[in-house]
């Protein structure tokens, strides 16, 4: 009687699925809509993951007086670098950065003028002052605690990034494009053995092993290879099959095919 009962529940069960999956496949459009309607008011009522941010006057407190954290900020994410006490106390070398974002500080190597208006100003530091900057961050990052975002020039009141922000994020990367392309120059052509004097002035010359050290089938000529500004070069051994190339440029009173060159400044 009892498997009989089974039998036919079961029947149901199947038929109830029967009917099911046809009505789904009748008002698909319908069921869509209220399944999106649904999840909709689902993830409305799911709370947003909330940044935190750390005012100038917070972080300005955070000090190591009082018992208060060491606290410093970079780029506008703030670090507690109290495990760092020998460095960050007060009268250490790097107390300068404490309670505060200094960040263009990091690069220009000043400890004595401080203006909040222009501390973390980076965006005219020069490219490699950028990369140099964007290392410092992974450093804090590996090092200290992470402990949120300085509300102003690079994180608004809601933590995320401003235009600025975004402006040097941009730059970086343009930065690191630039510095690629130039360590494959360098490869290519490796730079030239240099050695100044004050009876000859500078010496530059090329051997199988100059620049890299890793030896190589050809010797090369010295020739200034220019940075994108054409305002500083450096030099570099070219095989003579590249010697016409235009980012090239022969030293002065030396013979095009001279294996080592002499300059003043």
């Amino acid at each position: 009687m009892f498997g009989f009962a089974k039998h036919i529940f079961s029947l149901r069960f199947a038929f109830l699925l029967l009917i099911g999956a046809i009505l789904v496949a009748v008002y698909q459009n319908e069921v869509k809509q209220l399944w999106s309607s649904a999840l909709g008011k689902y993830m409305d009522s799911v709370p947003e993951s909330t940044e935190t941010v750390i005012t100038q006057q917070q972080l300005a407190m955070c000090n190591g007086e009082d018992g208060n954290p060491i606290c410093l900020a970079l780029l506008g994410v703030v670090f507690d670098v109290s495990k760092g006490i020998k460095h960050y106390g007060t009268g250490c070398s790097y107390n300068f950065f404490v309670g505060r974002d200094a960040s263009a500080s990091f690069v220009t190597g000043d400890f004595e003028n401080y203006d909040p208006e222009t501390s973390d100003d980076v965006l005219t530091l020069k490219p490699s002052d950028l990369l140099e900057l964007a290392k410092w961050q992974q450093f804090y990052e590996k090092e200290y605690t992470y402990k949120g975002k300085l509300i102003g020039r690079f994180y608004d009141e809601q933590g995320k990034s401003t235009s600025y922000h975004k402006k040097f994020l941009a730059l970086v990367d343009q930065a690191e494009t630039v510095k690629a392309q130039k360590d494959e120059l360098r490869k290519k052509y490796p730079g030239c053995n240099i050695k100044w004097s004050e009876e000859t002035g500078t010496r530059v010359w090329c051997t199988p092993t100059s620049g890299d050290g890793i030896e190589r089938s050809w010797i090369g000529y010295p020739r200034k290879l220019f940075s994108r500004d054409n305002k500083n070069f450096h030099c570099a051994c070219v095989p003579e099959k590249d010697l016409d190339n235009a980012m090239f440029k022969a030293y002065d009173n030396c013979a095009p095919n001279a294996f080592e060159c002499f300059y003043r400044v």
